[in-house]
């Protein structure tokens, strides 16, 4: 499933370009859920007029049914099968309608634009804590296509982390070389199996494992993994989801707060 908005909506760069391109290298249909939400318009100094409002909308709703064709036609040139919706139901709210549909997809697509009361990172926020399935967070500007073959999982053998690699494993079968990212000095990590069992472990799926151990010095731990996963030329990084609130689950841990905030390349997160 792929989310995004008239104003996020670009087939070159983004989760639309990254969504296509997932699908076209697993054979999978796409779902497009795209809304033009009014919510997401800049403040105007002088203010609008009802009549202007409305004008407005109605170009902004166009624009995302022209946006939804273009997506149909691409992924048909593709060779991919893919559907849209444009129309929120307003029973469900936002959050509500998308977390609908995404509970019956295998992967959600989505961007980081920060743009607006609704933005792309809000709806991406609250969505990883809602549906039970794992969101792929894709940079605004990143232009490449699709791999998997380097794939760097934040490790901290935590229920949340399994969970992380146990996603990745099962809807990347293309992955060849997975590392394992401990940011050593961020926390203890209790386990009874040492480096080498843990590769040893993964080697029995064909993968090429390794254990890679940094220090966090004085970067946040976001920005730690991210670093360090690009260093290791990570096609993707891969993640557990956390939430410190009791209350609001969406309230998130550092590292997936920091991803959230500046995603440097796409991040599979599962929670």
């Amino acid at each position: 499933m792929l989310y995004a908005t008239v104003d996020t909506f670009d087939l070159d760069e983004g989760a639309a370009h990254y969504g296509l391109s997932v699908c076209a290298a697993s054979n999978s249909g796409l779902t497009g859920l795209l809304l033009s939400l009014d919510a997401n318009l800049p403040p105007s100094a002088e203010g609008r007029s009802y009549s202007q409002m409305e004008a407005e909308s109605a170009e902004r709703v166009a624009a995302n049914r022209a946006n939804a064709e273009a997506l149909v036609a691409e992924a048909a040139r593709r060779g991919i099968t893919a559907h849209t919706a444009t129309d929120l139901d307003h029973s469900r709210g936002v959050i509500g309608w998308l977390a609908d549909h995404a509970r019956l997809h295998d992967l959600v697509v989505i961007g980081a634009d920060r743009r607006g009361m609704m933005s792309d990172r809000m709806i991406a926020e609250n969505l990883l804590f809602e549906i039970g399935r794992p969101l792929l967070l894709v940079p605004a500007q990143h232009k490449q296509g699709f791999s998997c073959k380097t794939v760097v999982i934040a490790w901290d053998n935590s229920k949340s982390a399994a969970r992380a690699l146990g996603d990745a494993l099962a809807l990347l079968p293309e992955v060849q070389d997975l590392a394992f990212l401990i940011v050593g000095d961020e926390k203890a990590i209790p386990s009874a199996l040492d480096d080498s069992a843990v590769a040893s472990l993964l080697s029995r799926r064909g993968l090429a494992a390794r254990v890679v151990r940094q220090q966090l010095g004085e970067r946040s731990i976001g920005t730690a993994l991210q670093e360090g996963a690009q260093e290791l030329g990570a096609d993707l990084l891969v993640m557990g989801g956390f939430g410190h609130s009791r209350l609001r689950e969406f309230i998130l841990g550092g590292a997936t707060l920091s991803v959230f905030d500046d995603p440097r390349l796409p991040v599979l997160l599962s929670h």
